[in-house]
Order: structure tokens, then C-alpha cells, then sequence
């Protein structure tokens, strides 16, 4: 990190409380269709207000003849920078950048829609270019924390998130459906995001006290990951094998 600038990130901090509040309060608020599920950890309602604030993007697209294809493809490029930001200690600018990169991924599937361009080889290609960006992203940060316990607890992550994905995949291919759990993508995006641009903030913040910078809150959101998103690929698969029935 060059230099410590705490005046700056804790304005930057304040501006990110006043919106998250406003918009938390907004999203408690709104009415949930009949028969939604839990929608793992962020919840319905979050989910439905994030799509209906990227509405306008989403309409700029199909305006500009933007396919489906396209915004997914963009994906990796925005996954590729952020990894890049990583490995350099721009943790602030790599939060950004995946959340950026699941931005993209919720446009894509919308677009598709919006269009009906919707077709079994775009979600497989999504899919695909899902765990590229994941890899991505990881292998910037295992960079970053080579040499350090960290390292592994990164590749853990990485681990559990392509599992969480694969037990989906190959439950869904048996017929079960397994949309289960809790670290689904978009919780492991908004996790990741958050916790690399507040780390960076609070690095600014103890460098101007300590005159050490350090990342401890990247640190701890990336044990999280790693929990939550084995214990997710664990539930999807007792979920899957319970449907299956039968003993090997």
C-alpha cells in the first residue's frame, strides 16, 4: 500500500454506511412475491432490489444491441483485473472490480431474458465463465498472501466455491433440484467485494496509528469463504444424495 490515507478512507467509509443503511432500510421494506424461498444468505428481498437497481443498465444494453454473450465475455476481463488488483494490494480496487464482475453476471442472465436469447448453451457458458472468474480472483489474491497461511485458506475457498457449483451441476444433471445453501455465488461475491475494500480502509486507518498497514479484515472474510462455502457444497450434496436415496 503506498502511504496511509485514513482522512480520505473514512470518508469514503462514511459515504458507504449512509448508502448501505438507506438501501437496507429500502430493502426490508419492499413486499416479497408469493412462494420465494429464502435466497440464501442475502435474502430475497435483496436479491430483487439489487436487479431492480441494475433495471436501467440492463435497459442501456438491450438499447445498444449489447448481447447476452457479450456482458458475460466482460466478465472475465473485469474478474482478470480485479485478480490483477490483488495481487498488487489494491484491495480497495479489487472489491469493486468483483463486484463489478457479479454485476455482470446478474445483466447477462436479464439481458438474456429481456431479449430471449435465454438457451441451455448461454447458461452453459455462464456457468463456464463463472468459475474463470472465480479462479481469477483467487489466484490474484493466493499471490498477494503467498508465503503465508492465508495462501492456503485462499485455495480453500476457491475449493469450496467450484464444489458448490459442481454439487448443482451434477445433482441437477440426476434430475434433483439443488439450489440450496447459503454461500451461493452471489453471497461469496458481495462477501469477497465488501471485505476487500473495508479491509483496505481499516489498512489505511491502522497505518496512520500504528505506521504498519495490515488486512486483517480480508484475512478473516477469506476463512469465512472458505466455511461457508464448504459447508454449502456439503449441504447441496447430503440434499442431492437424501433425494436420490438408495445405498452404494
Amino acid at each position: 500500500m503506498d502511504g496511509c490515507h485514513p482522512v480520505v478512507s473514512l470518508l469514503a467509509l462514511g459515504v458507504i454506511v449512509y448508502f448501505s443503511v438507506r438501501n437496507w432500510l429500502w430493502i426490508l421494506s419492499m413486499p416479497l412475491p408469493e412462494g420465494t424461498g429464502s435466497g440464501g444468505y442475502l435474502g430475497v428481498r435483496a436479491r430483487l432490489w439489487y436487479r431492480e437497481l441494475m433495471r436501467p443498465l440492463e435497459e442501456a444494453f438491450v438499447a445498444a444491441a449489447i448481447g447476452p454473450n457479450a456482458i458475460t465475455y466482460s466478465q472475465v476481463a473485469l474478474a482478470a483485473m480485479a485478480g490483477l488488483a490483488f495481487a498488487r494490494g489494491a484491495m480497495f480496487l479489487g472489491g469493486w472490480l468483483v463486484i463489478a464482475a457479479g454485476t455482470v453476471d446478474v445483466l447477462d442472465g436479464a439481458v438474456a431474458r429481456r431479449t430471449e436469447q435465454n438457451s441451455p448453451r448461454g447458461a452453459f457458458i455462464d456457468s463456464i465463465v463463472d468459475r474463470y472468474a472465480e479462479l481469477l480472483t483467487h489466484a490474484g489474491l493466493a499471490y498477494y498472501f503467498r508465503g503465508t497461511w492465508l495462501a492456503v485458506v485462499v485455495w480453500l475457498s476457491l475449493f469450496g466455491s467450484v464444489m458448490v457449483s459442481y454439487t448443482r451441476a451434477r445433482g441437477e444433471g440426476l434430475g434433483v433440484d439443488c439450489s440450496v445453501g447459503g454461500a451461493q455465488r452471489p453471497e461469496r461475491v458481495v462477501l469477497l467485494g465488501f471485505g476487500a475494500f473495508l479491509s483496505d480502509i481499516a489498512a489505511h486507518v491502522s497505518c496512520a496509528w500504528t505506521g504498519r498497514a495490515s488486512h486483517g479484515i480480508l484475512g478473516f472474510t477469506l476463512v469465512a469463504m472458505a466455511i461457508l462455502a464448504n459447508v454449502t457444497a456439503v449441504q447441496r450434496a447430503r440434499w442431492v444424495s437424501r433425494r436420490l436415496g438408495g445405498m452404494r
